[in-house]
């Protein structure tokens, strides 16, 4: 019945278990890409800078970028990730020699 009334409304439907099998094919996809390739090369410039301890101010300062793109740039890196905390993104840069540990 819901499958009904959302295609009336104009919408997708999609039942648990296909939803379930997009997200698992999503995340093979991510796993499947080369880790170089998953963060730009500004990001991982901003990872860097952010892992070795830098606050956001000095990251934009020497980066010549402004504190609210350094911002974005780490809820992007953190999104592609799926990284949910500064921990877990040093780490990743610890495991993937973008800073040293």
């Amino acid at each position: 019945m819901l499958a009904v009334r959302e295609a009336l409304r104009g919408k997708t439907y999609l039942s648990q278990i296909l939803k379930e099998k997009v997200e698992h094919l999503r995340w093979e996809h991510k796993k499947m890409l080369k880790e170089e390739a998953r963060l730009t090369k500004r990001q991982r410039e901003v990872l860097q800078l952010l892992a070795e301890g830098k606050v956001m101010k000095e990251v934009g300062n020497i980066l010549n970028m402004t504190t609210r793109t350094v911002v974005w740039h780490k809820y992007r890196i953190m999104e592609v990730l799926g990284a949910t905390n500064n921990a877990e993104l040093v780490r990743y840069a610890v495991r993937n020699h973008i800073v040293a540990s």
